[in-house]
């Protein structure tokens, strides 16, 4: 069943990639949390390298480009349409088609990671944290940004019943 499910977002998000860089939800939405999350990060100095986990079109990147030019940009997504319309954008970046619960990178090799909108489509969030923690340098920063729907609306929107606070404190609790 999980894979099945795995296999209908990838069909989706396929789909998607076609037309989503036009979609209003880009600069209402996403364009806005990107902002968010890179002014986070805004005080880690000088990243080498930087991976957005789930990636998508790679704005996320696009963005990270204006505020670290010198740093390696890496894509990992795991929809091929998504990672071509990244690679368009983006050419002078890597892209990988990946899971999150399997990131093609050398452990301790990433000064920062990140994932936006995307943990509630794994198919194993402690896997896929885990493997974003795994592959950053000592003292690097982790920045997961989800939605997390008002209380009992999860329960009855199927797409975000792993978005629960209690778990993903157990997800992170379990890095340590």
């Amino acid at each position: 069943m999980v894979a099945k499910q795995e296999n209908k977002d990838v069909q989706e998000f396929n789909r998607r990639s076609l037309t989503c860089e036009d979609s209003w939800e880009q600069w209402f939405f996403f364009d806005r949390l990107h902002k968010a999350v890179l002014d986070l990060a805004e005080n880690q100095a000088n990243p080498k390298n930087i991976v957005d986990v789930s990636c998508g079109t790679g704005r996320l990147l696009c963005n990270a480009r204006e505020r670290w030019l010198d740093a390696q940009l890496i894509g990992i997504d795991p929809v091929e349409g998504m990672v071509e319309k990244a690679r368009s954008m983006m050419p002078s970046a890597t892209f990988y088609v990946s899971m999150a619960e399997s990131l093609p990178l050398p452990d301790a090799s990433v000064d920062l990671t990140f994932s936006t909108m995307s943990y509630h489509h794994w198919v194993d969030q402690i896997k896929g944290v885990s493997k974003m923690a795994r592959v950053l340098r000592s003292k690097r920063r982790l920045f997961l940004a989800e939605i997390w729907p008002p209380m009992g609306l999860a329960k009855v929107i199927h797409h975000f019943q792993s978005n629960d606070a209690a778990r993903m404190r157990e997800v992170f609790t379990r890095l340590d």
